[in-house]
């Protein structure tokens, strides 16, 4: 969420299992819609075989709060960090 639409830190506590809140690396990630919701797959590929690693399906209004968190976001980090180059896309 961007600053702009953050729940009051108090309304709720988000807990996570230790498997979960260790996080997974995916390098490659796809995303489709329908009417209804934007699914987002995340997976790890290494050469021809590639894993499944979590799909997320989230509401069209979700979908695009999270687009304008992440522009933000990359926005701050390049400006920390320096230009991120996206290197080549797959078709």
């Amino acid at each position: 969420m961007d600053r702009n639409n953050k729940p009051d830190a108090s309304s709720f506590m988000i807990k996570a299992e230790d498997e979960v809140a260790k996080g997974r690396f995916s390098n490659f990630a796809q995303v489709g819609s329908t009417p209804d919701a934007f699914v987002l797959d995340f997976s790890f590929v290494q050469g021809p075989t590639g894993w499944l690693l979590a799909r997320l399906m989230i509401s069209p209004q979700h979908a695009k709060r999270l687009s304008m968190a992440l522009a933000e976001t990359i926005a701050k980090h390049e400006e920390r960090f320096g230009k991120i180059d996206a290197g080549p896309t797959i078709q």
